[in-house]
């Protein structure tokens, strides 16, 4: 899938499309990932920035400490999202 993005951003949708329905990940996994693992809170602005967020799952993100973080869609559109993947937050 051919989007418009930096090379950090498209490095992060192609780890978030990684992801399977059900699971999640943190910010700092996504970082490690992609071999940045500095780069937590730039993780958070390219989730940000996902132009299609429900093709590439950056609902499926969350903070370090398992809890919700922020959505582009809204807290509610995310927490409706993981929990028809069943997961629980």
């Amino acid at each position: 899938m051919a989007m418009a993005g930096t090379e950090f951003q498209k490095s992060v949708w192609r780890q978030l499309q990684k992801i399977s329905s059900g699971k999640t990940k943190s910010y700092g996994e996504i970082a490690q990932a992609i071999g940045k693992p500095k780069a937590v809170r730039a993780v958070g602005g390219a989730c940000g920035a996902n132009p299609i967020p429900v093709l590439v799952p950056c609902h499926r993100i969350l903070a370090a400490n398992k809890k919700i973080g922020g959505f582009s869609g809204g807290l509610d559109w995310k927490r409706n999202l993981l929990n028809r993947e069943g997961v629980k937050v």
